[in-house]
């Protein structure tokens, strides 16, 4: 895993809406938009590189991720274009919106909206924890094109524990600290958050 690349594979975004922070991530993919979408939706692929799902996958039903506790209902669900999404975990709601977007040449764009609350965890963290965390979803997604049908739970957690893996999450994390440094966030406090956030992530592995 090149760390360069993988830095430069996602666009990263802030913006507000009403009261909430938006946390946005781009990342291309090497397939289609209908394959990307089946990949983050069907039950049986999304376990390979995300979390085991369970309950009511359709529109206005509930779900939940078996490993984290997380769950939601689902607010929209536009095949192959658009999901939308509550983000229930330890008593926090947020939403998130999840955009497919064809490209050139059988490529597809994913773009993950996750609608934050200005809370302590905001002023702690920033958006890098939000940030950081989508984006080790992401890699992995990528890591599960490239290798097919096969759990990748394993290898990104080996992986976040080595020198380049740790290395990945401080830089991440500051990648994130430059687009809240954008948005207004003086240096010192998007510097601070963007170190918390690095240090949580590195205590887990």
């Amino acid at each position: 895993m090149n760390i360069a690349d993988e830095i430069n594979e996602v666009i990263r975004k802030i913006t507000t809406s009403g009261k909430s922070h938006q946390v946005v991530l781009e990342r291309p993919f090497d397939t289609d938009v209908t394959d990307l979408w089946n990949a983050c939706t069907n039950p049986q692929r999304l376990s390979q590189w995300f979390e085991p799902v369970r309950g009511d996958l359709t529109l206005s039903g509930r779900y939940t991720l078996t490993k984290s506790g997380t769950e939601g209902d689902i607010l929209r669900c536009e095949a192959p274009q658009h999901l939308a999404i509550t983000w229930e975990y330890q008593g926090d709601v947020s939403h998130v919106d999840v955009d497919f977007i064809p490209t050139a040449e059988e490529r597809a764009v994913l773009r993950v909206t996750h609608l934050v609350p200005p809370d302590d965890h905001w002023e702690t963290y920033g958006p890098a924890a939000t940030g950081v965390g989508w984006e080790e979803c992401l890699r992995a997604l990528s890591l599960y094109f490239i290798g097919g049908a096969r759990c990748v739970f394993g290898e990104m957690r080996g992986y976040a524990s080595t020198p380049k893996g740790r290395e990945l999450t401080r830089l991440v994390a500051d990648a994130w600290r430059w687009a809240d440094q954008e948005v207004g966030t003086p240096a010192n406090i998007a510097e601070v958050r963007a170190l918390n956030t690095a240090a949580f992530y590195l205590d887990r592995t």
